[in-house]
């Protein structure tokens, strides 16, 4: 289709052509491939579409503003079988884009834009220095984006924006050095999404006031029902940083997020390794968390978490400070069980306890085990239905900063503390506190 592929001539005009008038399969030899427009792709009209870029040995330099691959589809309802039109399954089912480099030559260049297809299917892609590298929008179902590189782009990694979206699945990728961050959804209505066995790292931008390797920020939309597992998630210490951050409504609406499991990642090397924000039915399970520079933990208006088996320590080739709290606010109906945190660095910021629960209700703190404790290793404040069980709390050996194991304030109810394994404070004494406090059991240690 008269296309040079030499990496100088606009061949946007020839790939145009080549698209219309191909017959749905379009391989791109080896080349560098130069386009100043979108390859605007409307499903419908062009039928069932595979793009392939010969292993991975073409190449597309998008010089001008917009996606280099825009696929438009037509269906706009749920993924039911019975909702799936014929003409759908005849033209527009599983457009595939596979072995392509994208790489992006202007500050609005984007890689891909998938608007309400079916079953889209990206393997294999590189797309760097684009603004966007993989854009979803409007209604998309049944996306499965596998094996790519998603690297060095200016805004998002995979973003998913304002999408009405269900049934996805992002595994085996690289999503790495894209600013605004790694995986990202706004205002969007999603189900069933999958983000499992990738490389998210370094989603950063130290200009801005937030970053996020993955974020959902679901203050207008929801995202429930889904896993986060068997991910690297970590970056460097940035303003308002976190690995994972999952934003509902607010205090009063913990619904709009949650129903997700978040297991057996490595996360870490960040201000908050896991920020969750009105958040509901979560599992943070099974997790190596590593350098929360402030926090490891973040749960703020929260309500049925679990925080089960993790492993909150250090990477010893990594130097410098870091404090590892924490923090359960404002939240309801927890259980953080069976977590072992243990303190082997000085603390990047100053805190009064490694573990902090304020203003919660109905908290259970069993079988975790506070070595090296900061202060106090567990404190409670103006809290109600809370108990502390089976736990070994211990502060580093000649610390004299070690004021007490376990602290409470007034007014509280309804607190058991039953036995723990527990130290004294730096001045010899035990502090368990009398007033309100079911206290029974416990050793000192």
């Amino acid at each position: 289709f008269g296309a040079k592929g030499d990496g100088k001539t606009d061949d946007t005009p020839a790939l145009h052509h080549a698209i219309q008038r191909g017959d749905g399969e379009l391989v791109f030899p080896r080349g560098d491939y130069l386009i100043s427009k979108p390859l605007y792709v409307p499903l419908e009209r062009h039928g069932r579409l595979s793009l392939g870029g010969s292993g991975g040995t073409a190449r597309l330099l998008m010089k001008g503003p917009g996606p280099a691959l825009h696929l438009v589809g037509t269906h706009k309802q749920t993924a039911l079988p019975a909702d799936v039109a014929e003409g759908i399954w005849d033209r527009e089912r599983m457009p595939t884009v596979r072995g392509l480099e994208i790489v992006g030559g202007h500050a609005q260049a984007d890689g891909i834009r998938i608007d309400g297809a079916m079953q889209p299917t990206l393997v294999g892609l590189l797309i760097r220095r684009c603004r966007h590298g993989i854009h979803l929008t409007n209604r998309d179902r049944n996306v499965i984006i596998a094996d790519c590189h998603v690297y060095e782009n200016s805004g998002v990694g995979i973003f998913l924006d304002r999408v009405n979206l269900h049934q996805t699945n992002i595994h085996g990728s690289h999503v790495s050095y894209c600013k605004q961050g790694g995986i990202r959804i706004v205002g969007s209505e999603i189900r069933n999404l999958q983000i499992c066995s990738n490389d998210i790292e370094y989603n950063f931008d130290t200009k801005a006031p937030t970053s996020a390797d993955i974020l959902f920020d679901c203050r207008n939309g929801t995202v429930r029902e889904g896993t986060i597992t068997g991910n690297t998630i970590q970056a460097s210490r940035s303003p308002g940083g976190a690995n994972i951050r999952l934003v509902g409504v607010g205090k009063d609406d913990p619904s709009a997020v949650g129903l997700f499991a978040i297991t057996g990642n490595l996360i870490g090397s960040q201000e908050t390794a896991i920020h969750l924000q009105a958040c509901r039915g979560v599992v943070v399970s099974g997790n190596c968390i590593y350098s929360g520079y402030r926090y490891s933990l973040l749960a703020e208006d929260c309500e049925h978490l679990v925080v089960s088996g993790d492993s909150i320590d250090h990477n010893p080739e990594y130097k410098g400070k870091s404090t590892d709290q924490v923090v359960l606010r404002r939240c309801r109906n927890v259980n953080l069980t069976g977590v072992l945190l243990q303190h082997t660095r000085e603390a990047a910021d100053k805190v009064e306890a490694s573990v902090e629960v304020d203003h919660c209700e109905n908290i259970n703190v069993t079988g975790c085990q506070v070595l090296g404790a900061r202060v106090r290793g567990i404190v409670v404040r103006t809290s109600r239905v809370v108990r502390v069980a089976d736990c070994t709390i211990r502060p580093r050996e000649g610390d004299e900063s070690f004021r007490a194991a376990i602290d409470f304030d007034d007014p509280i109810g309804s607190v058991m503390m039953v036995n723990n394994f527990l130290s004294r404070g730096a001045d010899g004494k035990l502090r368990i506190p009398s007033k309100s406090v079911v206290a029974s059991g416990n050793v000192v240690v």
